[in-house]
């Protein structure tokens, strides 16, 4: 074998270090890096309760000279009966969470100001001037809503340290005790017009999600007994408590996962995401509990979608549910007692929320098209439409975009697969383009056919560079029924990687791709299957980019923060009773298969794959001798935020693209 390319590798590395200006291969007009990096996103849409004026984020790249950090969020307006959106506060931080009073005539928002070090609740008029700290909290306030009435704010803050531990650590008293002296994020409430707050949950829980009754006399909660992540994929608890405060009490029994408790309001029932039992992959069916007591129904048991959100709706109230549905998004209604649907908004953009005027009249949201990153989007409920209202990304609109198109194949046992495949700008029928093969995190997610053009999809960027992308929405997607999520249980990167295979195989069918020049790889389970192809499957791939991805699934186990969810929802069996079957689904077993060229990323304080797993991949990839490049960003969590980190790591995927999918002469 020849390994020539290895040094190859090491000479674009020195290019990129030295011309970190430069965009590979682009197409004219078509998108590059630098345009990726500029991009701006709208999110957290909220409509005033008139429906006249929308508030919304946009988050945007830090500029030259700005502390280092993710991007930015700024709150933006948008009066509906004309004007242009214009930022509403400024702040040279974050400012978050912004979300109109009931009556209209206030808007809360959390942000850090005049020095302060911790985030706090602030006040301001929707006519704009200064806004005024309402809150002030020992810690940052996390999330908060306003109680029907518009009297009070509800609020969760994480325990601050007490004066004896910030005394102790200076005197480097800091060693940290497993599982003992949690900080719990509490809830707490604050009135509007006094200013006076008080605890709400003094029982040693932590508050994840929280809603009033429609009388702002109690609360209901998501809640578990530790702060731990884990505990809250698999051990959530809903409980009601009183607003004045006092020990909550167990709302109604659930098992596994649970989202997003809501109360109707007319009082009469509680709604949340949930899973129909605990190995259940995803909170993706709609429950409703009556306060009369009784047992949970299942609205949606026989469905073929998944709920990524939900909130009620008029009077009388109907619950509505945005669901992914395959590749797209819709908006559809549901009532308690009922199982029957009623579409809302079947349009072909990709949302995750929406926002309601009071009653329920207008609607408008953030949204995704192949076209476009998120923008608002505004509509007459009844109509059933929503237009766009914003241009944030006007460079996008000028350049060629790719074809992107939902395609489906044939599964080696004979099950339908879908996913979204991207064809190379200027694609020309009856050539063969190389390909990569984006796998999706989760796996309980699924790719859908909408913006493919950042960070973390590729799809755009190497189309632009002449590179073919597939995003297989694998067996274990959601968006196509509970059954359809568990059918790669106990299972891992075993027939899932195979509909990936098919996959393949019917593009090359095609006569689209070239079966030569293919590689494979993602981030999180994406990482784990890009591993997968370097070492197991090391014969069939040119090219693997392993981000934040697993090489050794028992270390994995015992080391992440998602050790119950890992073993209940993934593989239904623990690791220590069933060490065979984690180590036989773990990349670095199958070392002595690889052969192919991988790039390794990972971020340094990543929690959900520990930075270990790519450190044990490359240390056996070098013994093996195969060209590898392992690449650890500071500070990054299970994401790459910083905009120098992100410019780098989108410059090696690019860079290691071009190497081995496009040169055909390289040899492994």
């Amino acid at each position: 074998m020849k390994w020539q390319s290895a040094a190859r590798v090491v000479l674009l590395t020195l290019i990129i270090a030295v011309f970190p200006t430069c965009d590979i291969t682009a197409q004219q007009n078509a998108l590059t890096l630098e345009h990726i990096l500029s991009l701006k996103s709208i999110s957290d849409v909220q409509l005033s309760p008139d429906g006249k004026r929308i508030l919304f984020h946009v988050a945007r790249p830090r500029r030259h000279g700005e502390a280092v950090g993710k991007p930015l969020k700024e709150i933006w307006m948008l009066p509906v009966e004309g004007g242009d959106p214009y930022r509403f506060t400024y702040n040279d931080k974050s400012d978050n969470h912004a979300r109109w009073s009931p009556d209209g005539k206030t808007i809360a928002f959390i942000s850090k100001r005049g020095g302060s070090k911790v985030a706090q609740i602030s006040l301001i008029s929707p006519d704009g001037g200064a806004a005024r700290q309402l809150t002030d909290a020992e810690n940052s306030v996390g999330k908060f809503k306003w109680s029907p009435d518009g009297s009070m704010i509800a609020y969760t803050m994480k325990d601050a340290k007490t004066d004896d531990e910030v005394q102790s650590e200076r005197v480097g008293i800091d060693w940290i005790v497993a599982d003992q002296d949690y900080k719990h994020t509490r809830l707490y409430a604050i009135k509007v017009s006094t200013r006076e707050n008080w605890k709400i949950s003094n029982a040693d829980i932590t508050v994840w999600d929280f809603d009033w009754s429609p009388d702002a006399r109690r609360l209901v909660l998501q809640a578990t007994e530790t702060p731990k992540v884990d505990d809250r994929f698999m051990n959530s608890k809903l409980m009601i408590v009183n607003a004045t405060g006092g020990a909550p009490a167990l709302l109604v029994a659930t098992e596994g996962k649970v989202e997003s408790p809501r109360w109707s309001h007319d009082g009469k029932y509680i709604a949340w995401r949930g899973a129909t039992k605990r190995t259940d992959p995803y909170a993706g069916s709609v429950f409703v509990v009556s306060m009369r007591g009784g047992e949970p129904e299942n609205l949606t048991p026989d469905w073929g979608g998944t709920a990524i959100h939900i909130q009620w709706l008029g009077k009388p109230d109907v619950i509505v549910v945005c669901a992914l549905e395959r590749q797209s998004t819709v908006l559809r209604t549901i009532k308690p007692g009922s199982r029957k649907f009623s579409p809302l908004l079947v349009q072909p953009i990709i949302y995750s929320d929406v926002s309601f005027s009071s009653g329920g009249r207008w609607m408008a949201l953030a949204a995704n098209t192949p076209a476009h990153p998120n923008e608002l989007y505004f509509g007459k409920t009844e109509s059933g439409t929503v237009k766009r209202l914003t241009h944030v990304n006007p460079h996008i609109d000028r350049l060629v975009l790719a074809s992107q198109e939902v395609v489906k194949w044939e599964a080696y046992d004979g099950l339908e697969i879908e996913g979204v495949f991207v064809k190379p700008v200027n694609y020309v029928k009856g050539e063969r383009y190389p390909l990569f093969v984006q796998f999706h995190g989760g796996p309980e997610s699924a790719e859908r056919n909408g913006w493919l053009g950042s960070h973390s999809r590729w799809g755009q960027l190497l189309a632009a560079n002449g590179i073919a992308v597939l995003y297989p929405n694998y067996r274990g997607s959601i968006g196509r029924g509970v059954r359809f999520s568990e059918l790669d249980q106990k299972d891992m990167l075993g027939k899932e990687f195979e509909d990936a295979l098919a996959g393949i195989d019917f593009l090359v069918r095609e006569g689209i791709v070239d079966n030569d020049r293919v590689g494979l790889g993602g981030g999180s389970y994406g990482g784990y299957a890009g591993a997968w192809a370097a070492t197991k499957f090391g014969h069939r791939f040119k090219l693997a980019i392993v981000w934040k991805g697993v090489s050794n699934r028992v270390s994995k186990v015992g080391t992440a923060d998602n050790h119950q969810e890992e073993t209940s929802v993934h593989w239904t069996v623990d690791l220590y009773d069933n060490y065979d079957l984690y180590w036989d689904r773990s990349p670095i077993k199958h070392i002595n298969n690889a052969r192919t060229p991988t790039l390794i990323l990972h971020g340094e304080k990543d929690r959900r794959v520990p930075v270990s797993q790519g450190l044990e991949l490359y240390t056996a990839l070098k013994w093996k001798g195969v060209p590898v490049e392992y690449v650890v960003y500071p500070r990054e969590r299970h994401d790459v935020v910083e905009r120098a980190h992100q410019k780098d790591f989108l410059y090696r995927v690019l860079t290691w693209c071009e190497l081995y999918l496009k040169d055909s002469t390289l040899t492994r």
